[in-house]
């Protein structure tokens, strides 16, 4: 039996482009998206404009200013420091073309509460939204511990629409801006980005999505996310009917390979001076004995 979709959570609802989903920017911690998600809340439907959003640090922390531990708030106040001045890229629809926007106009924090307003350049992602949009429940967000899980979230839900898509793995990694050390290890990747962000989406929110490696020969060029039920186990069916015909044809030619040598020898084989594989194709099947065997008969008119 599959696991029960966790139910939608009431609470405040996160709305942005898809393009500012699938951006890149680089946070320094798990409060920064936080608090760009906790802001992006307060956005209306009806808002003509930005607005300066004042909103008490219990929402983004759980507790009140009073009750903020001494490293919380420093924490708190070095990404709202980061965050002054970080910039978001959106990859545009040619190769090599892109555009950076910072993304607050303002921001600080000021007796307990979280002062911020979107930079006015990213009015078209946030205001009037009908079409090409991502929205998610805040709440759910706000549980989610790592900046890998935070990003891959919000990137696989703005691609949820389809039944799926390939992302290379160099995509990933700019997207994610991950360490050198796990572009040149796909274990550790795939261990400590890949699994433990579907670990923690699956334990914290509602989504619901799969992933697969794509390999070209043995290295894993890109991962398909799969966001249908039951396509998963469709898409290994179909890569191992596809694995095994590749299987047949390869002991096919073998066996002609073997088979042709056989013939050039006579069935006389002293030694093995074909490939190992298709030699033992050539010892399984008895080829050598069964040319040897038609050429005596032959000789002898039998």
């Amino acid at each position: 039996m599959g696991k029960k979709q966790q139910p939608t959570l009431p609470g405040e609802i996160v709305k942005k482009s898809n393009a500012i989903a699938r951006a890149r920017w680089q946070p320094e911690s798990v409060w920064e998206p936080r608090i760009v998600a906790l802001v992006a809340s307060k956005v209306r439907a009806d808002d003509e404009d930005f607005q300066t959003y004042r909103i008490p640090v219990s929402e983004l922390a759980g507790v009140t200013d009073e009750n903020l531990r001494g490293n919380q708030y420093q924490e708190i106040a070095k990404s709202i420091e980061h965050l002054g001045k970080a910039t978001i890229r959106i990859e545009g629809n040619k190769p090599r073309n892109f555009r950076q926007y910072n993304i607050f106009a303002m921001c600080g924090y000021e007796d307990g509460y979280l002062i911020a307003e979107f930079h006015p350049d990213l009015k078209q992602h946030f205001l009037n939204l009908r079409e090409q949009f991502t929205e998610y429940n805040l709440i759910q967000f706000l549980k989610l511990p790592s900046c890998y899980s935070q990003k891959m979230f919000e990137f696989l839900k703005s691609w949820s629409g389809k039944p799926e898509i390939n992302i290379s793995i160099l995509e990933l990694h700019e997207l994610l801006n991950t360490p050198i050390s796990f572009r040149k290890d796909f274990r550790q990747f795939r261990t400590r980005v890949l699994e433990k962000a579907h670990k923690d989406i699956t334990a914290h929110t509602s989504f619901r999505y799969e992933w697969e490696p794509v390999k070209a020969g043995r290295s894993v060029e890109a991962i398909r996310f799969l966001f249908t039920p039951g396509r998963k186990a469709l898409t290994e069916a179909t890569q191992q009917k596809a694995k095994e015909e590749k299987q047949r044809r390869l002991q096919t030619q073998r066996v002609i390979r073997a088979l042709d040598c056989a013939k050039a020898k006579g069935g006389n084989c002293q030694t093995m001076d074909n490939k190992p594989i298709v030699c033992k194709a050539c010892r399984q099947m008895g080829l050598c004995d069964e040319v040897k065997g038609k050429t005596l008969r032959r000789a002898t008119g039998e």
